[in-house]
């Protein structure tokens, strides 16, 4: 199953920012286990840095975004995508952008801490939290 991980999440996971990092925390491990194929926009990759430079120091992000590019694939924003978002509904440019982004990826769900923002999107969206309880056992 592929999915499409919002940036908070990421900054969470790398940052171990609790009481979040638990459930995505897991989630990267079945996709270790092969479970599951996770995806973020190019756009997650800058503005992870960004933050997490601000929160830690530029080193600890570079350090940790090296780490995760072993995790995941990396979904490019073109023209397209961001001209869909700004012609969108949603609040966020940046929401709008990853929306579309997994949307141009054929991706059909989106995990967000914030599932508000994604009210305009066309996919499946859940907190990491009810997308592990929504999944059969037999599947994890």
């Amino acid at each position: 199953m592929n999915i499409f991980l919002d940036t908070n999440l990421i900054i969470d996971f790398l940052t171990k920012r609790e009481p979040y990092s638990e459930d995505i925390k897991d989630i990267f491990q079945y996709s270790v286990e092969g479970k599951y194929e996770l995806f973020i926009s190019s756009v997650t990759v800058t503005n992870t840095y960004y933050i997490i430079s601000k929160l830690v120091n530029a080193s600890f992000a570079k350090k940790k975004l090296e780490q995760l590019m072993e995790l995941v694939n990396v979904l490019n924003v073109g023209e397209s995508t961001i001209v869909k978002a700004l012609d969108s509904k949603f609040k966020d440019l940046e929401d709008g952008v990853q929306s579309f982004s997994a949307e141009e990826g054929n991706l059909k769900i989106i995990l967000t801490r914030n599932v508000k923002d994604f009210k305009w999107s066309n996919l499946t969206v859940l907190t990491p939290k009810e997308f592990l309880s929504s999944e059969p056992e037999s599947s994890l």
